[in-house]
């Protein structure tokens, strides 16, 4: 299975032509990897929300004709979306979501940090846990044909699960067929082990019991290599300023120690990628190479042109900011191939792109 992920420049003539499949707003954008995987499904966004001003900037630096929304969710209204892109209640056909979810980590504190305020990536937030529900309220509000909301795979596990009942029984309310079902990565074409909980909800109107088990993509039968992502990379004297670990580091010596594919327990999540398997999960803490992550195989930290390929981010994408910046806006992307492969199939269901979508 070849490796190709299209140019954004691409996505962009083919989107902005007005010959697009289907049509999207999406909450809690971020720098833009679920909307660039609707885009290489062939979907156009009309609108955005993204209240992280470094986030926005690079979304807007890359969809410069896409609407955004730089403001909290919880200062918005389904009718103002609405009103901003000429549409009535039940005529957009896809909502995405991918609300803050750093509070369910396995990676962090999980439950300790509930209810707290806790710095989310250049603001500080009181329970950014709770965003999931303003995004329900938004589903209620706008009714979309079909809504999408990706989130960590914690969210699924020990005490976090009572949200996650919470969050389903919300979505359920605002009048759709919802299922969640774990999805990871690097069966999607994604070279990288990188697990999310996957929501996909479907308008009770539209739903009938011949699309019981069809809602999510089948996984692919083979996996991308590192070896096969990087494929025409290499390292400029600025990617080798970015990426060093100083040998003096203790964590450059536990890295050197390892085989390529080993995970050290101590520091937790220090790992040695291999070349001939997808990498271990990108994290927005992945931007300083001295500490734990997903390391290269020759004892360093991935460069952005690496990390890109990594997260089937286009090569040409935009990424505004220092490497560290950079960094944390990729590790808090969904992957772009992921999402496509997704759109791809609620597409083939016909239950987006057609039809007179509004309600009643």
């Amino acid at each position: 299975m070849s490796y190709n992920i299209p140019s954004r420049q691409s996505l962009y003539e083919s989107t902005e032509s007005g010959d697009h499949k289907f049509e999207v707003v999406s909450l809690f954008a971020g720098g833009g990897g679920s909307s660039t995987g609707y885009r290489m499904a062939g979907g156009k966004v009309l609108l955005v929300n993204e209240f992280i001003p470094e986030a926005a900037n690079t979304y807007k630096a890359n969809w410069p004709t896409t609407l955004v929304i730089e403001k909290d969710i919880r200062e918005t209204t389904g009718l103002e979306i609405l009103n901003l892109i000429n549409k009535g209640v039940g005529e957009l056909d896809l909502l995405d979501g991918s609300p803050p979810c750093s509070a369910f980590s396995t990676a962090g504190s999980r439950d300790k940090g509930w209810g707290k305020v806790k710095k989310y990536s250049d603001s500080s937030q009181k329970n950014v846990e709770d965003l999931f529900f303003d995004y329900a309220r938004m589903v209620r509000e706008i009714q979309p044909r079909v809504f999408i909301a990706e989130n960590v795979s914690g969210l699924v596990m020990g005490t976090a699960k009572g949200y996650f009942n919470q969050i389903m029984r919300e979505l359920k309310a605002c009048g759709y067929h919802v299922e969640c079902q774990l999805l990871n990565s690097k069966w999607l074409g994604v070279p990288q082990t990188r697990a999310r909980t996957i929501f996909i909800g479907v308008r009770e109107d539209l739903y009938n019991s011949s699309l019981k088990g069809k809602l999510y993509p089948k996984p692919f039968s083979s996996v991308i290599t590192l070896r096969e992502a990087f494929q025409g990379l290499d390292l400029s004297d600025q990617d080798r300023l970015d990426t060093d670990i100083p040998k003096e580091f203790s964590v450059y010596e536990k890295l050197r120690a390892l085989k390529p594919g080993e995970t050290s327990k101590s520091p937790f999540n220090l790992r040695k990628a291999h070349p001939d398997k997808p990498s271990g999960t990108i994290m927005a803490t992945d931007k300083y190479p001295s500490r734990a992550g997903v390391r290269h195989w020759h004892n360093r930290g991935f460069s952005i042109r690496e990390i890109k390929r990594i997260m089937s981010v286009p090569d040409d994408y935009i990424l505004t900011g220092t490497y560290a910046k950079q960094v944390e806006r990729l590790g808090r992307m969904v992957a772009p191939l992921m999402m496509k492969a997704v759109a791809e199939n609620i597409l083939a269901l016909g239950l987006i792109g057609s039809g007179d979508t509004r309600r009643g």
